[in-house]
């Protein structure tokens, strides 16, 4: 990092190259390949690239009350902009506005099924089923959508649907072209109602979707005022992030026809995409992280039957990859070495969590539930047993390995779908990496994969790891290899419970159990993989 940066500065220069690389994986994962999207998204990023001023929630208001449409962006992974929909509705609703909502959810053929969902004429399972839910969408998004429904059909108000389905060929000009011909139609039909549409920021571009609107409307000689409402562009949140008013602003104004929502981080909704690609399931609510963790601690203590917390866990600090004050109370402990804050610094930038039960503090770098309650188990384990000391390398492997395999283990808790390598899998990377001809970015995985099962072997002998590469500044190796075998006890540990191979008693053990012993660690460790070494895991897909 350069020098004469503040921690916060640091840490924002942190997030910007951690945006850079997740873009790369979502560019290179995209599921969608549009002709004509590079160009489309150009003139998007154009329009949010700066901002006029910052604005009130008032004055966003008053635009919204002077508008006959309000376009409204939805980044479709990220459940924040679904609940600011929510939200408006709910000012709308108060105001007694009259109010019809458009959205890119529900295709215009699929309308008779929509009004029979809202009517109460057919089930939920039903109306996914016969819009073809699965079939039409790449996300699996019902639950951040289904609020809205429910709403509408309590309030009576009408839901249309403006997506047209025109092939995997079509463009998104000719998708723009046809959503724009259904708004213009359904402004004629309904002339006292303020339509609120819904759908993905990059249509909502003034050259995209908004102008071919005003020209139908237009054609019609009908006059009606729109308002657009981007959400979280990341151009905006780092000029106010450089300003350090990211956590006090909400809302700034664009020009005069729109305005941006900035109510999540960008490393925050981008990490909502990935998550999605990797099936993790469901999200924290970053707003309120503290209250999610400690709920989903209680919730693995619950179940172990650990009513002893020390206080609960009330003192835990708990910060999220969207905020930029982690340094600064990093910075403010006196006892931190500049070794342990480089550790620190490189698992932020390898997008890892990190806990650190010692200072009540927590790092979640994913927001996922699985690893939001991953860091919760870890936690609890520290509130169980209590403070540890200094270890030998050897010992310091093991523990790190109990640690992750409790860890992993009180995620299944919470996720029981929740999946990790085991054995074969790390033979298939071992194969993949290998065979592929763009493998020298990949040694490090491959180094980690190897390991691993190496290290699989040494247990049969009943033998502990002795290989200086561990413990001479390969923070990443020592990691990653006592990351993988934590996991692969941590499954055995969740699934040798369901198959009554070990009994919750034993596992609240673990929990308090202190490893403080020279050796004990390695030897509980081995005890529980031979204890576990027949439990079946379930097959993968």
């Amino acid at each position: 990092m350069p020098r004469g940066l503040s921690p916060r500065q640091e840490l924002l220069q942190l997030q910007k190259r951690i945006f850079a690389q997740n873009q790369e994986i979502i560019r290179s994962q995209a599921v969608v390949n549009e002709r004509g999207f590079e160009a489309y998204e150009r003139r998007y990023k154009r329009q949010v690239s700066k901002y006029q001023r910052v604005a009130t929630i008032e004055e966003l208001l008053e635009r919204i009350d002077a508008a006959d449409i309000v376009y409204l962006g939805d980044y479709h992974t990220n459940y924040q902009s679904q609940r600011t929909l929510l939200r408006l509705l709910k000012i709308l609703t108060e105001r007694e506005v009259p109010v019809m909502v458009g959205l890119e959810f529900v295709q215009k053929r699929q309308q008779k099924y929509l009004d029979d969902f809202l009517a109460d004429r057919i089930s939920e399972a039903v109306f996914l089923k016969r819009i073809q839910f699965e079939k039409y969408w790449y996300f699996d998004l019902w639950q951040n959508f289904k609020p809205i429904f429910e709403y509408a059909r309590y309030h009576h108000l009408p839901l249309y649907g403006v997506e047209w389905s025109l092939g995997p060929q079509a463009t998104l000009e000719k998708r723009d072209q046809k959503a724009a011909e259904m708004v213009v139609d359904l402004l004629k039909r309904n002339p006292d109602k303020k339509l609120l549409l819904f759908a993905g920021d990059l249509h909502l571009a003034p050259a995209h979707l908004p102008k071919l609107v005003q020209r139908g409307l237009k054609e019609r000689k009908i006059v009606k005022r729109d308002l657009i409402i981007y959400q979280n562009s990341e151009t905006i949140y780092w000029q106010l992030a450089e300003d350090e008013v990211e956590d006090k602003v909400e809302i700034v104004k664009i020009d005069e026809r729109s305005f941006c929502i900035i109510n999540t981080p960008p490393i925050v909704w981008q990490q909502s995409y990935l998550n999605w690609l990797e099936h993790e399931e469901g999200e924290i609510d970053f707003s309120d992280a503290k209250y999610h963790f400690l709920g989903l601690m209680h919730r693995v203590a619950e179940f172990l039957g650990i009513t002893d917390l020390s206080g609960g866990g009330e003192d835990v600090e708990v910060f999220t990859c969207g905020d930029l004050s982690f340094f600064k109370k990093l910075s403010e402990s006196e006892d931190i070495s500049r070794l342990e804050l480089k550790q620190i610094k490189q698992q932020v930038l390898a997008g890892e969590s990190y806990c650190m039960p010692s200072r009540h503090l927590v790092y979640l770098a994913n927001l996922s539930l699985n690893h939001a309650a991953e860091e919760a188990a870890h936690y609890l384990k520290y509130l169980c047993s209590g403070p540890e000391s200094p270890r030998d390398p050897v010992d310091a492997f093991y523990a790190n390995a109990m640690h992750e395999a409790l860890g992993f283990f009180g995620s299944k808790i919470i996720n029981q779908k929740r999946k990790c390598f085991h054995e074969n899998a790390y033979r298939s990377i071992i194969d993949y990496v290998k065979s592929t001809s763009s493998s020298a970015g990949r040694k490090q995985e491959l180094e980690i994969a190897l390991l691993v099962l190496e290290h699989k072997k040494l247990e049969v002998r009943g033998v502990p790891i002795h290989s200086k590469r561990f413990f001479k500044s390969r923070q990443p190796l020592f990691f990653g290899v006592t990351h993988g075998l934590g996991y692969i006890l941590g499954d055995r540990l969740y699934y040798g419970l369901i198959h009554e191979k070990i009994g919750k008693e034993d596992i609240k053990e673990l929990f308090c159990h202190p490893m403080a012993k020279d050796g004990e660690a390695f030897q509980l460790y081995l005890k529980l993989c031979r204890k576990l070494r027949k439990v079946k895991i379930p097959r993968r897909i």
